[in-house]
């Protein structure tokens, strides 16, 4: 049992070298969402913002480092703090950066982990899904950083420990989301499907379908979704039904993109999935474009 247990954590390495590769593609996708919201990052993270920062204290532990914190320090050295609150945000986006150009990569993995989490901490009422998974990869990114500095059989088993991690973390994720749904009734009849539906597309655009739609399609679907995420622990490591519960479980936060606008998380969870359970398209995919670019 111990045996198997360990070669099951430590001896998934198949696609270590490849591990700049999974590192690139959190970074990216980290700073994109980073300039995304750029319009409005002042009105989120800021003592000043949409949220006042002593209402964000009664949710969070004093223990805690909130963005406050080290914009006071910098105000100490006679900086005001408009320009206190760049300078974190420039340190943060500096980090992501000098990851991607492999400079320093672990020292700024680390700076750039601890300061996102100082921004969950400073914006708690307003952080959703997305954030906390941007947080969870950013995390997962410092052990993929650790090839430059360690041997290879050394790194293989961190590598191997990493994507566990990361499959067993989507896996309770699904699991207690199915879960949490299953206590309800909404799912079981359809009627969550129909209700995001209602609330989240064009008013219009619904009614003219809504007269074509059979109850038991949000049914079918409802049905579908619940049991796809309660199952998902086992469906995924079966390998009869690993492919087939990757594409539907991408679908369905493609549906969530498209219908709900949780952009975010739903490219998050996307990217998740496919490092943690399919790395080898992604290993693929980089190919195919690196020919592309060498043809043209």
């Amino acid at each position: 049992m111990r045996n198997h247990f360990t070669n099951f954590v430590l001896n998934h390495h198949e696609f270590s070298k490849s591990a700049k590769l999974f590192s690139s593609i959190i970074i990216i996708f980290t700073v994109i969402n980073t300039i995304s919201i750029l319009p409005d990052i002042y009105g989120i993270y800021s003592k000043y913002g949409f949220v006042n920062a002593d209402t964000n204290k009664v949710f969070i532990s004093s223990e805690k480092i909130t963005l406050n914190y080290l914009t006071d320090i910098i105000e100490k050295l006679g900086i005001n703090y408009q320009y206190s609150f760049i300078s974190v945000m420039i340190i943060y986006m500096a980090s992501l950066i000098m990851i991607l150009f492999n400079y320093w990569q672990l020292f700024f993995s680390v700076l750039a982990l601890v300061l996102h989490t100082i921004f969950l901490n400073s914006t708690y009422l307003l952080s959703y899904g997305a954030d906390f998974m941007i947080n969870f990869l950013l995390y997962v990114n410092i052990f993929f950083c650790l090839k430059q500095y360690l041997s290879e059989e050394v790194y293989n088993r961190i590598f191997s420990f990493t994507v566990r991690t990361m499959q067993i973390q989507l896996c309770v994720i699904y699991f207690f989301g199915g879960f949490g749904k299953s206590l309800g009734y909404d799912w079981y009849t359809g009627d969550a499907i129909w209700l995001s539906l209602n609330h989240y597309i064009n008013e219009d655009l619904f009614n003219s379908i809504i007269d074509y739609i059979p109850k038991y399609i949000y049914q079918i679907f409802s049905l579908g979704i619940l049991f796809l995420e309660l199952l998902y622990p086992f469906l995924i490591y079966n390998k009869k039904t690993t492919k087939a519960t990757l594409t539907l479980i991408i679908l369905m936060h493609i549906a969530i993109s498209l219908i709900i606008g949780l952009h975010t998380f739903a490219l998050a969870m996307i990217l998740f999935n496919l490092i943690a359970f399919y790395p080898k398209g992604m290993i693929n995919l980089e190919r195919k474009i690196q020919e592309k670019l060498i043809m043209t």
